[in-house]
């Protein structure tokens, strides 16, 4: 259907777009175009007064309807440069002639499996628990599983690397690297594990080629237009020594956040119809002609166009396609939110990726998302042109900003069911911005626009309770930071402790215990901030975040430890700050990693003056100790190799390759070493001249390295996991296991 709006379009404009005349050919007038080039709208169709999400999502009654409210909707907004929003996507230019050129479709691509290992399997865990034996993904929700680059169950370690899945056996005194699956599409790879399948989830996207030939006339076009998707890779395990892709679902849209709850996973993709082939002009006097072609197009749209598609290829090379949700499924909010698409896919853990149909979706642009063990909420915001938004005139709009959030019911392992709807006003920071306790919705919020600090600027914790389908206040509080924003929120219980920032760092208890009269309970002001905040038990909560001085100016990495057992009077006992120093916890709370049992804290540190970059190990157990620090440094790495190797080089550089065992130590001093998958040894041996065909230099369960000059030692220290007395540390290269008891160096694993 893209190909034939393309060349009907072009067809059209034939003798319309010949001329310089902008009015020339057509008979509307629209005023007024705005903004610069890209801008893709008309000015004066804006109106942000009084906007607020009051109302439920509506649900469409037939394909037909859902149709008709693209076309509406978009017809009102299109531009002589398209449409705005879902990234970027590069344009046919008009010089004053038509084009006739339409967009090809990207063929879908899946992901090959590689290494060669020893056999054996893991997996089971040998009656193993969480949070005794072993340490878990950092949730927000217990019960609630989150993905993330490693993952364990005591017995094994999976670990995404260097574009690397990786299968580790530590259930023995000596840890195994039994397997390894080169992963060759998408990039930011986090993972959910279910038994003996683990389930991969990737962005990728690529420059979708258009046709190369141009019109004689002198008409340019651009040469493609980025996508956006979102990778599933379903892999199983039951082999770690020829792991294996069995399933590859490919969806049009962004990956924003998946979880796992008794073996079901929940997954949201943000997905906006990028490809429709609106032209551009490259000209004033072409404005008014790309603006009619813009709305012919629209109104040859199918929903193919608007909504997101889905393809499945299977492990034998079958494939499917569909849209992701059907049109009884698909929702929108009273108030114009966009053209996006978020949808919510279910993913049976036992039974692997299904198709389409297994979705709910809202019309509407959203990335913040939370979970509970029965519900998922999805935080959306009202459309806003951004030719508007460089104006003068945004002070009352940033005043009314406001937030709307829907409710889907997630109990039992079916389709996300959509409940209810409410709004609060101002932005929400994070996912710990939302709490779901005792039938009530919490949410944190600052007023205004998610943009730059205001004066009048106040955070509130606003409580919603569901009445039918509708998500009503029924308390909230506000008078906390004045002219500061929102840095952390943590609920715990019937409290809030809630985190804002500008020059200092207040630290409100927020008393919940009667939903319907929410009171800050007390205030701490310190210097810095928290960006993460972490309960610790027995009324302590531990900040991660940044010391600062009295000007607000950062000066390193502050860890802080409260005493809030007295909500009225909210305590720091104790804090530790490294100098010109950040950790990936203030942002990523997967790298924080507490174990209970020890009362020990560890969290990657990188700082610049020292050149250190690693992990800090804190003890919590009387304050805050800091334990000691754990390094990946190559240098001291082993540095011999069980492996053949050959030389290799490409006039450039020198390069070893290896042909290795199973078990192989693959350390080779100065060098860095890549597993390369079979289906590259042809091209290594044209692009190195290696005169034998390496294929001919594997044997049984043997596979081959490339290994490259290092540059560089800097391995910085991404996550921390315990499994019985050891301290489990993951770089970009390797796992290390320290002792709990002294951190001493008991194990090193190249495995990047």
């Amino acid at each position: 259907m893209r190909r034939t709006i393309a060349l009907l379009v072009a067809t059209g404009l034939l003798a319309a777009a010949c001329s310089s005349d902008p009015d020339a050919g057509t008979t509307t007038s629209i005023g007024p175009i705005g903004g610069e080039a890209g801008t893709g709208a008309v000015t004066g169709t804006f109106d942000p007064s009084d906007i607020r999400f009051v109302a439920a999502l509506e649900r469409f009654d037939s394909c037909d309807a859902l149709l008709d409210h693209f076309k509406a909707e978009a017809k009102e907004r299109v531009g002589p440069y398209g449409l705005e929003g879902g990234g970027y996507w590069g344009p046919v230019f008009m010089d004053g002639v038509a084009m006739d050129a339409a967009v090809e479709e990207a063929a879908t691509t899946t992901m090959a499996a590689a290494a060669q290992a020893a056999p054996t399997a893991g997996g089971e865990d040998g009656g193993r628990v969480e949070g005794v034996d072993y340490s878990g993904t950092n949730v927000q929700v217990a019960g609630v599983d989150e993905p993330d680059i490693v993952k364990t169950d005591g017995t094994r370690i999976l670990a995404i690397t260097d574009g690397k899945l990786s299968y580790v056996d530590v259930s023995t005194g000596e840890p195994l690297l039994l397997g390894t699956l080169q992963l060759t599409e998408g990039w930011n790879h986090q993972m959910l594990v279910v038994g003996e399948t683990a389930y991969l989830f990737a962005n990728g996207g690529g420059l979708i080629a258009l046709p190369t030939d141009v019109a004689a006339d002198g008409a340019r076009i651009w040469p493609g237009y980025q996508t956006n998707t979102m990778m599933v890779f379903q892999v199983d395990l039951s082999d770690p020594a020829a792991m294996k892709v069995t399933r590859t679902m490919t969806v049009e849209g962004q990956y924003l956040s998946a979880r796992l709850i008794d073996g079901t996973i929940r997954v949201v993709v943000s997905s906006y119809p990028s490809d429709l082939p609106f032209v551009y002009p490259t000209n004033e006097a072409s404005q008014q002609i790309a603006l009619e072609a813009n709305r012919s197009v629209i109104d040859l749209t199918t929903l193919e166009d608007w909504l997101p598609e889905y393809t499945m290829v299977e492990s034998d090379g079958s494939s499917s396609e569909g849209l992701v949700v059907s049109c009884d499924r698909t929702h929108r909010p009273a108030e114009f939110a966009g053209f996006e698409t978020l949808s919510v896919l279910t993913i049976d853990g036992e039974q692997g990726v299904g198709g389409g149909g297994e979705a709910t979706a809202v019309i509407a642009d959203g990335e913040t998302v939370y979970a509970s063990t029965e519900s998922l909420y999805v935080a959306t915001n009202v459309w806003v042109p951004g030719w508007w938004l460089e104006g003068e005139e945004t002070g009352d709009f940033e005043e009314s900003y406001s937030t709307a959030i829907h409710k889907f019911s997630i109990s039992g392992n079916g389709p996300a069911t959509y409940e209810a709807s409410g709004s609060v006003d101002g932005h929400l920071l994070n996912q710990f911005s939302m709490d779901e306790y005792d039938g009530y919705f919490r949410v944190a919020v600052t007023d205004g626009p998610p943009w730059g600090f205001d004066d009048d600027s106040e955070s509130y914790v606003d409580v919603l309770e569901q009445q039918g389908d509708r998500l009503v206040e029924v308390g909230s509080v506000g008078d906390m930071g004045a002219g500061e924003r929102i840095y952390s929120v943590r609920f715990i219980g019937d409290a809030a402790y809630v985190v804002t920032f500008r020059q200092v760092d207040p630290l409100y208890v927020v008393d919940l215990s009667d939903p319907t009269a929410p009171a800050v309970a007390g205030e701490l002001k310190i210097a810095g901030y928290s960006a993460y905040l972490h309960p610790l038990g027995d009324g302590r909560l531990l900040g991660i975040g940044q010391d600062a001085d009295e000007d607000g100016r950062t000066l390193g990495a502050k860890v802080s430890l409260f005493d809030v057992s007295d909500p009225s009077d909210p305590r720091e006992v104790d804090s530790y700050t490294l100098e010109d120093a950040y950790t990936d916890a203030e942002w990523d709370h997967h790298a924080f990693l507490y174990w209970a049992p020890e009362q020990l804290m560890v969290m990657p540190l990188q700082a610049w003056q020292d050149d250190f970059a690693g992990a800090v190990v804190f003890k919590l157990d009387d304050g805050i100790r800091e334990f000691g620090r754990i390094s990946h440094d190559l240098e001291d790495r082993p540095t011999t190799s069980e492996c053949v190797q050959y030389e290799a080089g490409n006039g450039y550089e020198k390069a070893i390759l290896q042909v290795c065992g199973p078990n192989d130590q693959s350390y080779i001093e100065g060098y860095y070493c890549d597993v390369f998958p079979p289906e590259e040894l042809e091209w290594m041996a044209e692009e190195f001249g290696i005169e034998q065909d390496p294929a001919e230099l594997l044997g049984p369960d043997e596979h081959l390295e490339m290994c490259w000059p290092e540059y560089s030692d800097w391995n910085p220290i991404q996550r921390s996991l315990v499994i019985g007395g050891d301290l489990w540390t993951l770089s970009w290269r390797m796992l290390q296991a320290n002792s709990l008891d002294d951190l001493g160096i008991l194990h090193r694993l190249a495995i990047g």
